[in-house]
């Protein structure tokens, strides 16, 4: 999904992210006089509260981003995780949407949108046995606070489906997926918020750059491919790893 470099420690983001705030999804309508239905693992079920305006359906659904990071790092490898460089993604529903990604030999992890309100989270990985991507789906079901979310995860299909609960989807994406480049993903996102979340031509200018050269060493493990609908003769741009949404506009760290 994006290059290799590492730019800064995962660790430190972690601490830097942890603890936001995660009020919950508004509450299903009640329909009184109608008989009981069973309820189903897909089937919206009623959630407890109303979120604050303007944020996403994740919150009080999805921990905070810290703990995201912090549960992917224990389970996928603590020692060699590292935040790298986010290629700016130019296709797809994650189109110009900034995002923050970290790594281990493992796997990886992605955070869309502001960092304190992630719009979706997305595990993947670019070769693996069923078994670890049996793991993924349970790691990501471990993120999930309500239970009718996590049963949800549980009964994706790991060779690909998309399935939709109260204003969350919840997608597995395999290799052979436009939109995946050659990786296997799991994600869980808020639409609605996915698109608001979305980069202006003015915000990239300001939270993209350009991606640093690759240096002449033989790679220590097959290169990803980029994910990113490439166009020829264009220069390849990476979000800062620092960047930050304040009153619905994306800006660079002051300095």
């Amino acid at each position: 999904m994006n290059p290799k470099s590492a730019v800064a420690s995962g660790m430190l983001t972690m601490v830097l992210l942890g603890g936001c705030p995660n009020p919950s999804r508004s509450q299903l309508q009640e329909q009184p006089e109608q008989p009981a239905a069973p309820v189903m693992k897909s089937t919206p079920a009623a959630l407890s509260s109303a979120p604050a305006p303007g944020k996403p359906v994740t919150e009080g659904r999805l921990i905070d981003s810290g703990l995201i990071i912090e549960t992917f790092a224990t389970r996928f490898g603590k020692k060699d995780l590292k935040q790298v460089p986010s290629e700016v993604i130019d296709t797809g529903i994650f189109r110009s949407v900034p995002y923050l990604t970290y790594e281990t030999s493992r796997g990886e992890l992605n955070i869309y949108g502001d960092p304190q309100h992630p719009a979706g989270v997305e595990i993947g990985i670019y070769a693996g046995k069923a078994s670890t991507k049996e793991e993924l789906r349970n790691l990501m079901a471990g993120l999930l606070q309500q239970a009718a979310d996590r049963d949800l995860v549980h009964s994706l299909s790991l060779d690909e489906d998309k399935l939709e609960r109260a204003g969350l989807t919840f997608e597995v994406t395999p290799p052979t997926s436009d939109e995946s480049y050659g990786g296997w993903w799991i994600s869980i996102y808020d639409a609605a918020a996915i698109n608001r979340a979305r980069a202006s031509d003015a915000e990239l200018k300001t939270i993209a750059v350009e991606a640093p050269e690759q240096k002449n060493e033989p790679p220590a493990e097959p290169k990803k491919p980029p994910r990113k609908g490439k166009k020829p003769d264009t220069s390849d741009r990476v979000y800062i790893p620092d960047y930050s949404r304040e009153e619905g506009t994306y800006v660079r760290p002051p300095l």
